[in-house]
This record gives C-alpha cells, structure tokens and sequence, in this order.
C-alpha cells in the first residue's frame, strides 16, 4: 500500500521517469506537461521510481579512482621523464667537459715539460758562461786600452768575446731562466687545477649515472602501474559510456586542476591557441572513406594511449557533454561564434557544461569508447555544436598558428 501512495503521489506531481537512449550532461529534461485525469494510467501499470542502482554508484566511485591514478601516475611519469632526459644532457655536457680537460691537462704537461727542458737548457748555458765570467772580470780593465790599439793589434788572433757580451749573456739567461720557471710553476699549477676539475667531472658523471639507474628502476615501476591503470580506464569507462553515464564528480575536475603543469602549455606566438595532446601520432584524417564512417571521417584522429589528457584547444565555454553514441564519451567547446570544437571517445571528463576552459586546460582523458578500434582522441572542428557542420580542423589550426606534426 505504502509503494502504490509513492506512486500515485508521483504522477500527481506530474513527474515521469527518465527517457531512454543517448544520455546529454548538463541538458535538463523536457518538462513535461501535467497529466490529465483521464491520462493516469492504473496504479497496477505504473512503474516503480527508479533509484541509484548501488552498483552503479560503485562503478562511478571505481571510474573517478582510475581517472585520479591515470592523472597522478601521467603526471609522475612526466616528471621523471623530464628528469631523466635532463640527466642525460647533463651526462653528454660532462663527457664533454671531461675530454676536454684531457685535451687541456695534456696541452699544459707537454708546455710545462717544454720549459722544463728549455730552463735546463738555459743553465747549461748559464753554468758555461760562469766559467768565463772570471776571466771577463779580469780583463775588462784591459778591454778599453784594447780597444784604443785598433783592429791591428788584433791580427792574426782568435776573437775572444767581450767582457760585456758575456755579462750580457750571462744576465740574460738568467732572467730566460726564471721567466721560464715562473711560467712552468703556472703550467703544473693550471695542470694540477685542470686535474682537480677532470676528478670533479667524473665524479659528478658516477653520480649520474647511478641517479639514471634509480630514474630507470621509477620509469619502470610507473610505466607498469600505468599500463593496469589504462587498462582499468578502459574498460570502465566503456561501461559508463554505454550506461549513459558522461561526467565525474566535482573532486575529480578539482583534483585534475592541480594536476596540471606549473608551466602553462606552449601555445601559438600571439594567437592563444595549442594542440588537443602532448605527445601523438597522427592517424586518420579529415574526409577519410572506409567501412567504419557512413559519410566519411569527420575530423583528425591523434593516436594516444587511454588515460592521455586532452586540452581545450583555445579559450571557450563547455557547450556539451554526450556518451551512449559512435563517438562514446564526447565533448564539444564553443570558442565564439561559429566555432566549436569537439574531442570524442573519451574515458573521462574533467569539465562540465557551462564551465569556463582556457587553452591547454585539461578538459578531459583520451580513450576508446564508442565506436572506436583502439585508443585515440578524434579533434573536429564545427561550424555549429552539432554534427554535419564539420571541416578540416588541421588548416583551421594552422590558420591559428597551430602546426601538427
């Protein structure tokens, strides 16, 4: 008795339960009109309220828990990534630097064993004129009255050097000597510095490289985890998809919110416009024939692995969100007048309809729902929000200084 009361109660109030078929976010049902007496249907042939099914509501919970791990396991893997390449450059920079070191510590050893031996030159030729330097003492009173006698006394006699010439010398090679010393000291010095600095290079090398094991053993482990989280994605978003069920709760949106990069996406050179993923590989394209399109291929496939964020191309207004159709989980984003962009076979949304994007926010996650042969984001561009009004979306970006590659 108490059920036929809830349900007399109801169609008095004019209410009827939910329409079947292709499920709309953020669109509220038609109102429908009040019912005339004549209208109401017997108590007996009224269906019961249709409640949350409590395995539904365990499958959304499992759905929003896959698409925060898919988020926070892409974000860890982008940083160690980031990571790992940066070890990398640094590595090539230290291998570099350690050669040339080499090449420099060899170049001073050579310089600094070429004065050694042009100093000891220099002191055999010092210690040679030493032995003459007694004798140019002595005779250096007689050099003048020499010199007044002429070239003629000097016939016929070995020339001797002067007194000055070998005092000359004698001071010259002595300054040679230790400028030569000095100059070597500053060779095995920059030698020994240069020494220090290889040592220092190849330590901070062995460091790199053990931070690049452990930075490979984290890849490794993320990379893993990752794989079952997408496989989880998956197939519970395939699950929601047919269930009509599009969108995620607020806690998802707000967790993907600070998810995002600190440094904001890389858009066009004065124009506010980017790409809808990261990293791709573009697949099928615009006006493309085949068994799987009825009036071919509407837009741009990015082949991208399930779990992929998917960023609103440029700043826009989430106009829909639809699911339980070919394109599975879909989205389509006004960007003013005549412009609309959608991104189809999603596993998740993480905007909802009305909600304000801006270029490169993450508005969703790539995956295979709907009528989809593997994982990818399908982009199109529209004239209008609805389907039939597509063109290529490749120029239109390029028009907007986006090239795809």
């Amino acid at each position: 008795m108490t059920l036929s009361l809830v349900v007399a109660l109801t169609a008095a109030a004019g209410t009827e339960p939910a329409a079947g078929g292709t499920a709309r976010a953020g669109v509220p049902p038609a109102a429908s009109a009040p019912a005339e007496p004549s209208d109401i249907a017997p108590l007996a042939s009224l269906p019961a309220p249709r409640r949350p099914s409590p395995v539904r509501a365990h499958g959304a919970d499992r759905l929003a828990a896959a698409s925060l791990e898919a988020l926070r396991l892409g974000r860890a893997a982008h940083r160690t990534g980031r990571s790992y390449a940066k070890i990398l450059r640094e590595m090539r920079a230290g291998r570099t630097r350690a050669a040339q070191l080499r090449a420099a510590l060899l170049r001073e050893r050579r310089r600094a064993g070429e004065l050694r031996r042009a100093a000891g030159r220099i002191a055999g030729a010092q210690y040679r004129s030493n032995n003459r330097l007694p004798f140019a003492l002595s005779t250096r009173a007689r050099h003048g009255s020499q010199a007044r006698r002429g070239p003629q006394a000097h016939h016929g006699r070995q020339a001797r050097p002067s007194p000055e010439a070998v005092l000359d010398a004698y001071r010259n090679a002595d300054h040679r000597q230790h400028l030569l010393a000095s100059r070597a000291r500053e060779a095995l010095r920059l030698s020994r510095a240069l020494e220090a600095d290889r040592a220092a290079v190849l330590a901070r090398s062995a460091a790199l490289v053990a931070h690049r094991s452990r930075l490979d053993t984290e890849r490794l482990r993320i990379s893993r985890r990752l794989g079952v989280v997408r496989g989880q994605l998956r197939e519970l978003s395939r699950k929601a998809s047919r269930e009509g069920r599009c969108g995620l709760p607020g806690t998802v949106t707000a967790a993907a919110k600070r998810s995002e990069p600190a440094a904001p996406p890389v858009t066009a050179p004065g124009t506010g416009w980017t790409r809808p993923v990261e990293h791709y590989v573009l697949s099928a394209g615009f006006g493309g024939s085949g068994r799987r399109w009825a009036h071919g291929h509407t837009g741009q496939d990015f082949a991208v692995p399930v779990g992929t964020p998917v960023r609103s191309v440029g700043w826009g207004r989430v106009d829909s969100l639809t699911c339980g159709d070919s394109f599975g989980i879909s989205m389509v984003v006004q960007h003013g007048a005549g412009a609309f962009s959608q991104y189809a076979h999603l596993s998740a949304a993480l905007a909802r309809p009305g909600q304000r994007v801006r270029p490169g926010q993450q508005i969703a996650l790539s995956g295979t729902t709907g009528n989809s042969t593997g994982p990818h984001l399908h982009f199109e561009v529209r004239r209008t929000p609805r389907m039939g009004s597509g063109i290529d979306p490749v120029p239109w970006l390029a028009s907007r200084g986006v090239r795809l590659r």
